[in-house]
Formats: C-alpha cells, sequence, structure tokens
C-alpha cells in the first residue's frame, strides 16, 4: 500500500552535503533507535525533507504539468498522459484517473518533517539551532499542506510521525483548521529563520525569515480571494511588506539571468526567495526536462526534450514583441546539428504559429508548442549525463511584487499599486500600466502580468481559480481552439466547466489506505 512509502520514508534519508551544487551519495537505511543522536545527524534528516519536497513538487513534472495545462496557459504538445483530455477538462469527478498524482508524495513530505521535530526534541545540541532546524521542517510542512488545501479542500494532519501500521486512520480537518495549522507553521518559521544573508553561502539555498513572510503574504491573498474578506487582504500586504522592507531581495536586472539556460551561475540570485536545489547526478537532477514541450534529441541545447506539455498557442501570442519574456521563457529556434557538432548544422527547424500545433510544421518543429526554457539546462554535461541541474524556484521576488500590489487594490484601488506591478513590466521593458484604471481593470491587468511573468512555474492555476477567472477563461481557451483548428483541440470540445470552489478528487488507493478519510463531493459543471 502506498501508506507503507509514508513508514518508512524516516528511515530512508538521503546524505548529501550543504552546498547549491548537490553531492552524491547513495541512500542509507538507518534504524530510527540508533539515529538523531546529535545536530549532524538531525541536519541530515531535514536535508531529506527538502529532498521530499523536491521529488513531491517542484520536480515532479506532472505536479505543474498537470495544473497548467488545467488553464490557458498551458496545453498539450502530445497524447502521453491523455493531457489532451485534461486540457478539455474530462472525467474530472474520477477518482481512479483525473486526479494529481502527488497526495502521497505529500505524506511523505509531512511524514519526513514530523520526524524531524518528533525525534529532534531528544537531541542534545545548540537549542537556538535546533529551534531553526525545526523552523526549516515546519516551513516545508506548512508548504506542503498549503499545496494541499488549495487542491483538495481540508485534509488529514497526523499529529506525529508515522513508526508502524497503527493509529493510520486519520480524518481531514476542515479547511479552516488546515490554514490555521498552515499559519501556525509559518509563524514559527517567520519567528526562528534567519533572513536570508544570515546564513552562510554554502547553506543559503536553506528556507529563510523572507520566504516564510513571503509564503504568509501568497496564504492571506488566496483566503481573501476565496473568502472576500478584506481582513486577509491587509494581512497579505503586511507580510509582503515585510519582504520588500527587508532589502534582501530585488529583481534580476535582466529576466534571462534567471534562467540556467541562459545563466549557469543564477542559482540563488537576488530574485530567489526560495528555491529547490537540483544537481547533475541520480535522484537530484531536474525532472522537469519531459514537459519542455519539444520532442527532440539535439545534444547541443544539453539533454533529450519530452513533448508532453507546453505553453498555449494562444499565451505564445499574447506577448508584445517587445516584451523581453518573450525570448527569455521560449524556444521558437533550434539548429540540427550532425552528432552535436554546433559548426555542422544539419537543418534549423522553427516554430510557426500558423502551423496550429500540428507537426511537424511548415519548418519542421517537432511538436504542437513553442518549447519552455525556465527549468532546462543546456550545457555539455546534461547532454551527456541525461540529468539537468537547472534548479526550480519555489518563491521570486517578482511573485511578492505582484501580490503586494493585488492586496493593496483590494484594499485601497490601483493608485498606489501601480509602481509594484511596473517594475515588473519595466523589467521585461514595458512601458508602465496605463493610468487611470479602475479596481477591476487594475486587477485584470495583473493577472495578466502573472500569466507572461511565471508561465511554467506551477503558479498560474491557483491564480485563476482563486480570482474566479477559471471557468470564464478555460470556456474561452477551448473555444478559441476548437474556432481556430489548433491541434489537440480539433473536435475536442470542452467537457467540463469549473468553478471557483473547485476540488480534485483524493486518489482511489490513498482513499483506500486511510478508512477514516471522506472523499469530496462531486464537482458540479458550471
Amino acid at each position: 500500500m502506498k501508506i507503507l512509502k509514508y513508514i518508512f520514508s524516516g528511515c530512508a534519508i538521503l546524505l548529501f552535503s550543504q552546498c547549491t551544487d548537490l553531492a552524491e551519495e547513495p541512500y542509507t537505511f538507518l534504524s530510527p533507535s540508533n539515529y538523531y543522536k546529535n545536530a549532524d545527524e538531525l541536519n541530515t534528516a531535514l536535508v531529506s525533507v527538502y529532498d521530499g519536497y523536491q521529488n513531491g513538487f517542484n520536480g515532479n513534472y506532472k505536479y505543474i504539468m498537470y495544473l497548467e495545462v488545467l488553464t490557458e496557459f498551458g496545453s498539450p504538445a502530445y497524447a502521453k498522459d491523455d493531457v489532451q483530455l485534461w486540457n478539455v477538462w474530462s472525467d474530472m469527478n474520477n477518482a481512479d484517473k483525473m486526479v494529481i498524482t502527488n497526495w502521497d508524495d505529500a505524506y511523505n513530505i509531512i511524514n519526513r518533517a514530523n520526524l524531524v521535530i518528533g525525534r529532534g526534541s531528544d537531541v542534545e545540541m545548540d537549542e537556538t539551532l535546533k529551534k531553526r532546524y525545526f523552523a526549516e521542517a515546519r516551513f516545508l510542512r506548512a508548504a506542503t499542506y498549503y499545496n494541499l488545501v488549495r487542491m483538495y479542500g481540508g485534509v488529514p494532519i497526523p499529529e506525529t510521525f508515522t513508526e508502524g501500521l497503527k493509529n493510520l486512520a486519520i480524518p481531514r480537518k476542515t479547511t479552516e483548521e488546515t490554514y490555521a495549522y498552515i499559519i501556525a507553521d509559518l509563524e514559527y518559521a517567520e519567528e526562528n529563520l534567519p533572513q536570508k544573508s544570515g546564513y552562510p553561502s554554502d547553506n543559503i539555498w536553506r528556507a529563510s525569515k523572507g520566504a516564510a513572510q513571503a509564503l504568509l503574504g501568497d496564504l492571506y491573498l488566496t483566503r481573501g480571494s476565496m473568502t472576500g474578506d478584506k481582513t486577509f487582504f491587509q494581512k497579505s500586504k503586511e507580510y509582503t511588506t515585510k519582504v520588500i522592507q527587508s532589502s534582501q531581495y530585488d529583481l534580476q536586472s535582466n529576466f534571462k539571468d534567471l534562467w540556467y539556460w541562459w545563466n549557469i551561475n543564477n542559482k540563488n540570485g537576488i530574485e530567489s526567495v526560495f528555491e529547490m536545489q537540483y544537481g547533475g547526478v541520480e535522484n537530484e537532477y531536474n525532472n522537469n526536462h519531459v514537459m519542455f514541450g519539444v520532442n527532440i534529441t539535439e545534444t547541443t541545447l544539453g539533454c533529450y526534450m519530452y513533448h508532453r506539455f507546453g505553453p498555449s498557442i494562444q499565451h505564445y501570442l499574447s506577448y508584445s514583441s517587445d516584451d523581453t519574456r518573450k525570448e527569455g521563457s521560449f524556444l521558437t529556434t533550434v539548429n540540427v546539428t550532425e552528432k552535436g557538432n554546433s559548426s555542422h548544422i544539419l537543418q534549423t527547424i522553427e516554430f510557426v504559429p500558423a502551423d496550429k500545433g500540428f507537426f511537424p510544421g511548415s519548418k519542421g518543429w517537432k511538436t504542437a508548442s513553442p518549447g519552455n526554457l525556465k527549468f532546462y539546462d543546456r550545457t555539455e554535461s546534461s547532454a551527456s549525463l541525461k540529468k539537468p541541474q537547472a534548479n526550480s524556484y519555489v518563491i521570486r521576488y517578482a511573485d511578492v511584487l505582484l501580490d503586494y500590489a493585488e492586496a493593496e487594490n483590494e484594499i485601497n484601488g490601483p493608485a498606489a499599486a501601480y509602481a509594484y506591478v511596473n517594475r515588473v513590466r519595466n523589467r521585461a521593458k514595458l512601458p508602465d500600466l496605463t493610468p487611470g484604471l479602475n479596481k477591476e481593470q487594475f486587477a485584470d491587468a495583473i493577472y495578466k502580468e502573472r500569466g507572461w511573468e511565471f508561465v511554467g512555474e506551477g503558479l498560474l492555476f491557483f491564480d485563476e481559480l482563486r480570482t474566479n477567472r477559471i471557468g470564464k477563461n478555460i470556456s474561452e481557451h477551448v473555444k478559441y481552439g476548437n474556432d481556430n483548428g489548433i491541434n489537440m483541440y480539433v473536435n475536442n470540445p470542452l467537457q467540463f466547466v469549473p468553478s471557483k470552489n473547485f476540488l480534485f478528487k483524493i486518489p482511489r488507493y490513498d482513499l483506500d489506505s486511510n478508512p477514516a478519510l471522506i472523499q469530496n463531493p462531486d464537482n458540479v459543471s458550471n
């Protein structure tokens, strides 16, 4: 049963060094009875929580792919995994099939965090350092529950770590109780974590005070959007203000420099509030290359590329030609070389929007969408090892600025929020937003800006859901695909219109492993 994965996860600890390029070490089985004896061992257990979050969310291509293909920003690039059915919201109440598949990964992360906190209480070590370790574990636990509650509503909250097959029947908490638990974890993290600059250079990748504050800001923005309670927007503004005023972060001056594709020295840079670390070794490489959107093996581009999912043609065409994020985010031209020899080009293939996603296109493009460069590694080692080591952002400073602007607009209107959106636009070489927008127009402008800024990063589904745009936008997007004869949409009409309160079904195998779980009710098409 899947539940066994949670039981043994605390004993399968990944040992790797505290640096941004992770050193290769094997998984080692260590009995809890002779483990967690000192600070070093507790830290090793803590690093396994990071590893769990890395594999369960940011390094799990299906998590980002399945969420974003449900929006107008993403599109199936091939039929594998039935992604073309997700895009038209097919069979969305089927607990055996159309579900996000990382419920079990999430509880693996939670159990690892609970092991650190539970067994760490008896470790004799510096108490301030212990609190910091607990705060890191609680931050990751909170981030995990935050992903779960937005997808499923209230979820089970184990009181401690799992040691055997007893006491596994844990009922669900309410949504409000789940959020209260997350907030308590993040408040503890804020109190006990240092600022990013408080870490030595080889530990700068760890969760920081700013990361906890940024996540609280995003959480309260979500709560405000879902409930309409302006006190939540005020709390969001307070927490994002703390991050902005901390002087720990800034926008990367050149958008391209955010991405390993353009700048291999970009890891944990000035815009990074929190990111997942990847290295070119087994179990530590970034698996998101499988949703790259391009079906090609070309060694001058690094690791092989799949074409399961990519940016939608509709979204790609929405960028201004002046927007540097368009070139910075998308691959649309590839030189096919003879055995990776860049000086011997056999063919240049190009994505042509007028091909409408049918491939190979008029210029040889081999998939239904442009490629997404954001988490890709085109180095020679990536090509030879097939292990891309680009990091993945969990929170960027641009997200904090746009969260602040949205909260400010909800409270006071757009007047004081313009400056924060314009900072993001100006970095993309775009002019300031049109002055004089009303509250609703400004909210629409922020939503569009988030789409251009964060496509492919796993944020946009939740933006669309909480702002109640999902039903209208998905309906218009699929109609656009049908009306324009876009590949993967032809004769494939929208089968379900989601509402703001849409919740995924708990996967059947996880439901069966916990007899106290109650399944979410069927969603009703809007």
